[in-house]
């Protein structure tokens, strides 16, 4: 919900661009809304003869309405009322932050109220967009206000609670992030200020997921495709925010015209240039996509492949019509007592895990090491450092041919805990000759509810990918119990234990 700029700590500008002679007239703002809440905003009005189409921007979590300052003028020169505002709770606008629920969806349409009243807006031609947090309030404003007709989501979640909990784990880096910012950049309301201190102790478990559910934009497909809402997103394949396999699951799901735009990233990395008017490719989209769904240009954006995914490194951008064929094929590679991965999964091995001990493989700093990746430096290890007294290590032989993953990897595991509880860590690394390893992706899983001494299959759905391995280099998976970016359940002196028949599934291009 934070996004790129936010962390760095400051506003995007504080001023429209300036130009020789603007098409449009900028004023400060306020917007009344629900509890007698004022919310601080701008607007950019064209001076030409309405009713003008209209895109409504909602601020990043910890930024506020100048964020999208930049962008803004770019629309309204074009003939867009732009209309952005601070989301509540934060900075000048008044109220407690709702955390995407049901105070910020009537607080958009606040918005949409406003305009009708002060602008000469076509009423039938009004977009939501916003990075992060704004785009996931656009989408549930969409959900639940007719009058929006396109939205563009950036760094968006589809489920709440699979973002912050994904296999019963806590994302505790990224909570942690979002905790303290938003207690230095804004004022919780007394119920979210409750649910981010039960998450953060581990406590209320049930009600959290309800909490996140209401706030799920996936949750409201049936009113979204009902409408036929034309909705961009755009994300990144190394989100440790809003990790991608949420987000194609919720894109999936959608029946109207839709897109996705994937890059090699993390959360805001991908669009942070376009916030500050440097050309941007996923930008470039976001006003394609309002041009033809609120201006009715023929673009041709509506006739493409509906998914733009950016290969690792290569900067190539590969074309698909859905989710599906994104994978070609899968090949499975089974796990060896003697640490291969191969195309037979031997039996009658076991590898025991301790529990609550990091092995060195790592998912890297929350933002900052999927962030480095969108400017060409990946997250690498030297995987000699790799602690094998405390992980399992499995590698592939030299491959002979590259191999193209577009997809899910997933892991087939057979575990036997000691304890009741624990939790295990996935990685899955290209590694060369010199045995440096760049993480592909990787995926934590909690066991909350294991049997002591009784073998359990664990499936684990490892982040999606877009990643060519080259010729002569070699895939390693690595399997620990403990990762700063989460909160583990480990229990001291137990162990879990991978075991046969365990294997990786591979998703081929």
């Amino acid at each position: 919900m934070i996004a790129l700029a936010g962390a760095a700590g400051g506003t995007v500008a504080a001023a429209p661009p300036a130009s020789a002679a603007p098409a449009y007239d900028y004023r400060e703002i306020a917007i009344s809304s629900t509890g007698g809440v004022k919310l601080d905003g701008n607007v950019f009005v064209p001076r030409g003869k309405g009713p003008h189409p209209a895109i409504v921007f909602i601020s990043s979590w910890t930024l506020e309405d100048h964020e999208y300052i930049a962008q803004a003028a770019k629309f309204a020169e074009k003939g867009y009322i732009v209309l952005s505002y601070t989301a509540r709770g934060f900075f000048n606008s008044g109220g407690g932050i709702d955390v995407a629920g049901p105070d910020d969806w009537a607080d958009g349409s606040r918005a949409i109220d406003w305009l009708e009243s002060h602008t000469p807006v076509d009423r039938s031609r009004i977009g939501f967009a916003g990075i992060s947090y704004g785009s996931g309030i656009s989408q549930l404003v969409a959900a639940h206000d007719k009058r929006v007709a396109a939205v563009v989501a950036m760094d968006t979640w589809g489920d709440l609670v699979e973002s912050l909990y994904a296999n019963e784990t806590r994302h505790m880096s990224a909570y942690a992030m979002l905790a303290i910012t938003g207690r230095l950049t804004g004022r919780l309301s007394p119920a979210s200020d409750r649910i981010i201190n039960d998450f953060g102790a581990n406590r209320n478990v049930p009600q959290l997921i309800k909490w996140g559910a209401v706030r799920s934009p996936g949750n409201y497909q049936a009113q979204l495709n009902a409408r036929r809402v034309p909705i961009m997103i755009s994300n990144s394949y190394g989100e440790t925010l809003f990790a991608p396999n949420q987000v194609l699951r919720h894109f999936a799901g959608l029946t109207g015209p839709k897109r996705l735009d994937l890059s090699i990233g993390d959360h805001a990395t991908a669009h942070a240039t376009g916030v500050f008017g440097i050309p941007s490719r996923t930008w470039d989209d976001a006003h394609r996509w309002f041009d033809h769904y609120l201006t009715g240009r023929d673009n041709g954006i509506d006739r493409e492949p509906p998914i733009a995914a950016e290969v690792a490194w290569s900067r190539k951008v590969e074309r698909y019509r859905d989710v599906a064929s994104m994978t070609g094929r899968t090949e499975r590679l089974g796990l060896a007592g003697d640490g291969t991965l191969g195309a037979v999964a031997p039996a009658g091995w076991n590898r025991a895990l301790p529990a609550g001990k990091d092995s060195a493989a790592t998912a890297g700093i929350v933002i900052v090491s999927g962030g480095l990746q969108t400017f060409g430096i990946p997250n690498t290890l030297d995987t000699g450092r790799i602690d094998r007294r405390v992980a399992g290590v499995w590698s592939t032989p030299v491959l002979k041919a590259g191999k193209r993953l577009r997809g899910i990897p997933r892991l087939d595991l057979t575990v036997t805990a000691s304890a009741r509880t624990g939790t295990l860590v996935s990685y899955l690394y290209d590694v060369d000759a010199k045995g440096k390893g760049r993480l592909i992706t990787h995926e934590a899983t909690t066991l909350l509810r294991a049997v002591p001494g009784r073998a359990q299959r664990v499936p684990v759905r490892l982040q999606a990918t877009s990643f060519d391995v080259p010729a002569g280099h070699r895939l390693m998976l690595v399997v620990d119990t403990k990762d700063p970016l989460y909160g583990d359940a480990d229990v001291a002196g137990s162990t879990i234990t991978v075991q046969a028949p365990s294997a990786l599934d591979l998703p081929l291009g």
